[in-house]
């Protein structure tokens, strides 16, 4: 049994696969095994899988495609190891040494199930050069730090955590909600500290994440029903209609998507709440703020 499962859903995109698979190779830490679920509707990830099987890598290709939360659980399901990483195919290691400190933040703090770090985010230009003057370091502010030891439940109005290619996690066997594909990283770092709310982080840029318009990110941005009918889906799963902000953020998200009190009055937010935002909302928008 491997310490380490790293899980990789992949669709095509052969060239970043092969980014981050050199990058795995030249690991100090070596107690890992990969486990590559590939979605794609053509045979490069499988002829590229196929040539790093020296890094004790496991191939599985779907017999249809499953999409990119199902992909992602069929490697779940497979995994073995004390800790998981999932690692997306546009997303690599930083450093030689970024898996160990990982391994290091879980093995320091036995009594949290959750770990995460920084991240370089990249801009690759169309030839796949890093456009060095569009990418930049991210890490967890105090602020953030403070908001997610105040209420795990802020992660709803900002992700403070980062990707999941930055996060470790004792494998308790959780899954991601196939029934989102905007919100399921959010979700799944919820139902991960809800058990356990402890958490350990670092700030050092440890994963780079590539900055890409991938047909996911796209056809998300661009459906507003999706994105209303999945933050609403995680306000009710969590019961966030028991604080303020997150009542007020709901509303607002409705608001600014010209969606009526209908959308929202069936999430415990009461007629007067939702018009006593709505006529700040049009003062805000009158005002120009």
């Amino acid at each position: 049994m491997e310490k380490v499962s790293i899980c990789i859903p992949a669709y095509n995109n052969a060239a970043s696969l092969a980014r981050l698979l050199e990058s795995i190779r030249i690991q100090t830490f070596k107690d890992y095994r990969i486990y590559l679920t590939d979605d794609s509707d053509q045979s490069d990830v499988e002829e590229l899988a196929s040539r790093y099987a020296d890094l004790n890598l496991y191939y599985h290709k779907n017999k249809s495609r499953l999409g990119p939360t199902a992909n992602t659980n069929a490697a779940l399901r497979m995994v073995q190891g004390v800790y998981v990483k999932i690692m997306h195919h546009d997303d690599c290691f930083s450093n030689a040494d970024s898996l160990l400190r990982l391994v290091e933040l879980l093995d320091d703090h036995p009594d949290v199930d959750l770990a995460f770090c920084g991240t370089k985010e990249i801009k690759y230009d169309a030839d796949g050069c890093v456009n060095e003057e569009e990418s930049f370091v991210r890490c967890i502010s105090d602020i953030e730090r403070w908001q997610l030891d105040t209420d795990i439940r802020n992660l709803f109005l900002v992700n403070m955590i980062g990707a999941p290619s930055a996060v470790l996690v004792r494998n308790r066997g959780i899954l991601m909600d196939e029934r989102l594909k905007w919100l399921v990283d959010i979700d799944y770092y919820l139902r991960i500290l809800s058990e356990n709310s402890g958490y350990a982080d670092c700030t050092s840029p440890l994963v780079s994440i590539g900055l890409m318009e991938t047909q996911v990110t796209r056809s998300c941005l661009e459906d507003e029903d999706l994105i209303f009918w999945e933050n609403s889906y995680v306000f009710d799963k969590f019961k966030l209609w028991q604080e303020k902000p997150y009542r007020s953020f709901l509303i607002r998200m409705a608001l600014d998507f010209h969606k009526g009190y209908a959308s929202i009055k069936e999430h415990r937010i009461g007629r007067w709440e939702y018009l006593d935002r709505k006529l700040r909302w049009i003062l805000k928008k009158g005002l120009g703020h």
